[in-house]
């Protein structure tokens, strides 16, 4: 039955998308409030990157982005205390935009691949949520691994 199907067939249409100028706070509580794990960033409509819960962790040596310490920072007495050097840094940590940690180029599917190939694309290149695109390119769709779990019927 899976091996028939389409991405088309269990996508989820309605796409919750960023762009890349939209705070990673703001992408934090989207993932957070909607409970999904990744969010697309899209440009006129189409996929530009994407940015998943993996993404907040660590981009470079000496880049933190995990959320409640961003917000912990923007509250704390300490932050006052700290060398001007570390003040910058902070700063630009609470500035940082989806285009600042967004994984791009971003891998797409279209709705009219078959799951078989969508299972292999998961399995091979380590994703968890892919956005599904149109012929055009633009945004139609969002497939996770727990779209492809939820086919499962015990």
């Amino acid at each position: 039955m899976v091996s028939s199907m389409k991405v088309k067939d269990i996508m989820v249409k309605n796409v919750i998308c960023a762009t890349p100028k939209t705070k990673i706070r703001k992408v934090a509580k989207i993932l957070i409030d909607n409970k999904i794990h990744g969010v697309p960033i899209v440009k006129n409509k189409r996929v530009v990157g994407i940015i998943t819960e993996t993404d907040f962790f660590v981009k470079g040596e000496n880049s933190l982005y995990i959320p409640s310490f961003i917000e912990f920072m923007k509250k704390s007495k300490i932050f006052r205390a700290v060398s001007i050097k570390k003040k910058l840094e902070l700063r630009s940590i609470l500035k940082a935009t989806a285009k600042d940690i967004m994984s791009s180029p971003c891998i797409t599917v279209n709705p009219e691949t078959d799951l078989s190939t969508l299972l292999n694309l998961f399995r091979k290149k380590n994703l968890h949520t892919i956005p599904v695109v149109d012929n055009n390119g633009f945004i139609c769709g969002i497939i996770t691994l727990v779209d492809i779990i939820s086919l499962v019927k015990i």
